[in-house]
Formats: C-alpha cells, structure tokens, sequence
C-alpha cells in the first residue's frame, strides 16, 4: 500500500490537508526491523519516532532488575514520539516480535506537524496521556512488588542472623546440659559436706551474676587472665583447660579463686566442681543468647506486621515516630553498613489520621533514595515537630545532592536519576500521591552535603476533607508563652517604626520603651526615632536583638524574616493586622519564635502590666 493511503488511515495524520500529507510522505523514510531485533533501547536519546507499517513491537522495561512487557503494538500506532515530546532519553525498550516495517518520523517534522494540525496535536495529546497512565499503573504495581521484593530480603538477611544464633545455642545449650548432669553426678558420689556444697552454692551465684551482667574487660587483659587460669588447670591436671578457662574467666574466677576452691574441697572434688561450674555458667550464657535471638527475631516480626499495618482497617491513629521507626528496621540491612542515623523527635507529638501502611511507603521511599544516594556511607537525620494543625517531617541526609535543574522534575512519574534497571522513576510519584491523599505537602531543598525532604500531614485528614476544620501551619502561642517572650526579651528592633507619634507604629514601641524595653529602630527613612539612632535594616544593627517587632505589610515580610534568622534573633512579632503563614513557617524551621497578628502593647499590657 502506498505510504501517503497507509497515513491517510492512521487517526494521527487522518486531519491532515491532502497538500501537508503528500508533503510528509516525501519527507519521511521506510525502515524494516527483522523479528528479536531492537529498534531502540531505554535510555538512549530520541531522534526519530515511528509508525508501524507492519508487523508487531514489544514495548519493554526494566523494572525491579528484569524486563517487563508493558504493551505489544501493531500496525497504524505510532511508538516513540513521547521521547521526542518531552526531549528526554528513550522511556522503554522497542523489539520486534515479527519482521516489522516502520515509517520514520524525524523530530523537525514531528515538532512542524504539531505546530501546523490542531487535529495532530490533539490526537498526539490523548495517545500520550493514556500511555503516561497505562504505564503508570503498570510500573507502579511492578514497583511496589518490587520494594516488597527487596524488603523481603533484608527482612530475611535480618532473620537470619538472630535464627542462626539462637539454633546455634540450642545445639550447644544439649551438650552443656549433659556435662551438667555429669558433674552433678560426680558431685553426688563424692559426698560434700554442708560447708563445701553452700560454698559452691555461692560460687554459682556470683557466677550467675557474671553471666547476666558481664565484665568488660580489655582484650589485653581477658588473654592474660585466660592464660594464667589455663596454667593453673593444666597445672593440676584438669583436662580440656583450653576450653573451661574463657568461661571461668568470664564467670569472674582467677588462678587465686581456684587456688580458694582447691583449699576448700579436696583435689579430687575440684576437677567435678569446676566441670560444674563450667556447665552452669554455660548454659546460663546460652539461654542467653538463645532469648536475645528469639526477641530479635519477635521485634522484627513485630516491626514488620506494624510497618503494614496488618489486621487492622486501613485508617488508622497513627504514631508517625513508631512508623518511622519500623521503617529504620524494615531497612537495617542497608543502613547498618555504614549509615548513621540521627533522631530529632518532637517531644509529645500527636498521633495523626492516616492510612498507616501507605505512610510507610513515603518514609521508606525518600530513606531508601537517601541511602542509594549516599552510596550506603553517610549520616541521616529525621526531624518531627508539630506546626499549626500540621505534623512536620524532616528527613534529611548528607550525600551530594540533587541539582537545581532537576529538583522540580522529581515527583514526575518516570523521572529518575538512577542508571538503566535501577529506578523506574515510580518511587517518589508514589510518595507524591499518597501525600496528596492525605492533603499533605512535600518539599525538597537540596544542595550538595544536604537534602531536606519535608513532610506536612494534617493531623485529621478525614476532618480537613470534609470540610469540618481549616488546616493551619501556624498556631498563636498560648498566654505562657506570649508571657514568657515578653519576660524574657530585653532588646526589640522595630522594623517600620515612623516618628508620626498618631500611628500605631510609634505609639507601641513608646509604650514598650517606657516599660523599660530596649527599642532599636529600623527605618532606611527615619535618622533617629524615640532617641535612638535608626539603622537601616536588621543587618546592620551591631548589637544582639532579642525580638523583631514588624509593622510592615504582609508581603514584605520575607525578607525580614530572613534576616532576622541571620542576625541570631529569637522571636519575630507581627503586628495585629499582619500575616504571612510562609514567613512564620520558616522562623519556626530555623527555630524561632513566631507571634502573628497580634499587638504587642496589648498583651503586655494584659499579661504584665495588669499583673
């Protein structure tokens, strides 16, 4: 069939005029493709995208380290265009399953027809929007089973350890109780007197001690008393020393205690009290591992039927810091290689409503990207707090960063940083949507050495969804604490103080001067105000400021706020009448106070004066 009757067909060129058809098809070239070979691979560059002449294609993609087929298309489709719409490398691997024969669209021509057809455009928009779905669902099942995948591993890696430890101890805790039973034996036929068996009733005892709370003691100094102890045995010809002397050591005897023993009981009752001794410390010590090994074991279970919130309903009170900290679990296997991981938790910090496993998700996505990002090797600091009606998460980490140019793309679905097979670029649009479902927020900010990801989750989503209460980051401080600001501040820069004695912008901090307040003002318009010198902005204040009084417009607060922050400030104050929720939030990141909309005058005078 010809290829200007082949196009006329496809729905994508179908709008064409016969003049701009006829044109393409003298632009364009025929490429075959014999079965199993590649047409393109994911990840390579985009110059050319395709329809389908012939044949049939396999649509391709590494997700969780193996290929998955996420379409076959045949003849009339057109594959390969989202590469050229979005000028960026190739998104899937195109084979073909039978000889195949393409047109080829170059990227001049693309972007001309594009430009040129509204019906193109339209018909090029709804092939990729159900395409950039189709996939999304697709990939974003396969990635998930994909982190359970991995999840599964370190969870076994992580069993392992505590299983084999405590099946280690069972075998040995069999033989340990039969060299008990053995001693015992000897101990029985050798007819001890009231005084000897009481004796080693209380060597026992103190050896019990040693087994549940144990010396540390210096390598140096644990090899000299194991050798000294080891003579002593070989000595008087006590068989195997090599092997009793580390537990006698470690039940707290020394040559001049078992010289005592030997003083108490004859030669011959020694060689079957220390064999007694040995088995009992023993087998206290194996009991011992064997219980650290099987709590290992139930805290991981434990963590792991938290972390997905098994048996319970989907909505959930949440405790965010047990999430986060399941999560560390659920992830130990990657971050005890070299990962340090620092815990600035809130004190008190409320329980939210949310969907408990999903939240997880989110923790254990932006934690997992951290480590990979840092190669396994660097520090991670999560930070909670509560703001307004809002509970804040910081997870941030020291690796090299995200770059500028990037950082408003990582949300994307199919957006990755990482090398062909290792990321499907699902990780973080997940984190995204689930946020989005709590009607949360999430920011990054990212430079090389820090990346912040910040988390926002109102306390009651089911509540803000409904519309029954208005979500705030930021709430007004409480009488103690409006008190205590008042009381401990000494120095107040007034940021838009005027000398029009009528405006409130003078008559406070007048006011607040008489009441023995160091008031520094600061207006570039204004030489001195209330008898003292105005500087120009905060920064060039040469003393320590105590509070930021502002009466400037909202708008304008910024800035300020950002000053104040530089210049070591403690409270910034907005006068009544001022707002700005995004200023207030970032005091209180950089652990300032914040007092919004509120005179100063008046709650001194109430909370103060008055008093």
């Amino acid at each position: 069939m010809p290829v200007y009757e082949f196009l006329k067909r496809v729905p994508l060129f179908s709008g064409l005029p016969p003049e701009d058809l006829d044109r393409l098809c003298q632009m364009v070239e025929e490429v075959t493709l014999p079965a199993g070979q590649l047409l393109f691979s994911e990840g390579d560059m985009g110059e050319w995208a395709y329809v389908i002449e012939d044949g049939q294609v396999e649509i391709l993609k590494i997700s969780g380290g193996r290929q998955v087929l996420l379409a076959v298309r045949g003849a009339g489709e057109v594959i390969g265009e989202m590469s050229l719409l979005e000028s960026a490398p190739r998104m899937a691997t195109i084979r073909a399953r039978t000889d195949c024969r393409f047109i080829a669209i170059s990227q001049e021509q693309l972007d001309r027809l594009m430009n040129t057809s509204p019906a193109v455009a339209r018909s090029m928009l709804h092939t990729f929007v159900a395409r950039l779905r189709s996939n999304e669902a697709m990939l974003g099942q396969n990635e998930k089973m994909a982190q359970l995948g991995t999840l599964s591993a370190g969870m076994a890696h992580e069993l392992n350890n505590p299983a084999a430890a405590a099946l280690r101890g069972a075998e040995q805790l069999s033989l340990a109780i039969q060299g008990l039973h053995s001693a015992q034996l000897e101990l029985l036929s050798a007819s001890l007197d009231a005084t000897q068996i009481a004796f080693l009733a209380n060597l026992n005892q103190s050896a019990q001690q040693n087994a549940l709370h144990p010396v540390i003691l210096d390598p140096l100094d644990r090899s000299d008393r194991e050798y000294a102890v080891e003579t002593w045995l070989d000595d008087h010809g006590i068989e195997n020393a090599w092997e009793m002397a580390p537990n006698l050591v470690q039940a707290g005897l020394n040559e001049q205690d078992l010289q005592g023993i030997l003083n108490v009981l004859s030669a011959s009752k020694v060689v079957s009290a220390l064999k007694w001794l040995n088995a009992s410390y023993s087998i206290t010590n194996l009991l011992l591992e064997i219980s650290m090994g099987t709590r290992q074991i139930s805290e991981i279970v434990k963590a792991m039927k938290t972390y997905v919130y098994l048996d319970q309903a989907p909505v959930q009170e949440v405790d965010v810091h047990e999430g986060l900290e399941n999560t560390l679990v659920i992830l130990r296997s990657k971050i005890k290689k070299g990962v340090t991981v620092h815990r600035d938790y809130a004190d008190n910090l409320p329980r939210i409503t949310a969907f408990g496993s999903e939240l997880n998700q989110v923790w254990t996505n932006i934690l997992d990207n951290a480590i990979d990002a840092m190669d396994g090797k660097g520090e991670i600091t999560i930070h909670t707090r509560r703001r307004g009606d809002f509970v804040v998460v910081q997870l941030e980490d020291n690796g090299p960063g995200i770059p500028d140019d990037i950082q408003e793309k990582i949300f994307s679905p199919f957006f990755t940083t990482k090398s062909v097979g290792k990321g499907t670029g699902l990780g973080l649009n997940i984190t995204w949507n689930i946020i989005q479902k709590h009607l949360g927020d999430i920011k990054v900010n990212s430079r090389p050495g820090k990346t912040i990801f910040e988390v926002y989750l109102p306390i009651n989503f089911e509540k803000a969804q409904d519309g029954m209460i208005p979500l705030d980051l930021y709430t007004q401080p409480d009488d103690d604490t409006l008190r205590k600001i008042l009381e401990n501040t000494r120095t107040i820069a007034v940021v838009g103080i005027t000398d029009r004695a009528e405006l409130p912008s003078y008559a406070v901090p007048a006011y607040l001067q008489r009441q023995g307040y160091r008031i520094i003002p600061v207006n570039p318009y204004l030489q001195e105000v209330l008898g003292e010198k105005s500087y120009t902005d905060l920064s060039s204040i040469p003393e320590p400021v105590d509070t930021v009084l502002l009466f400037r417009r909202s708008e304008v607060v910024p800035p300020i706020v950002d000053e104040a922050i530089k210049v070591g400030a403690k409270v910034v104050w907005m006068q009544e009448g001022i707002i700005n929720e995004e200023a207030a939030s970032v005091a209180l990141d950089a652990g300032l106070q914040v007092v919004m909309n509120t005179c100063m005058r008046v709650q001194h005078k109430r909370l103060i004066a008055n008093k």
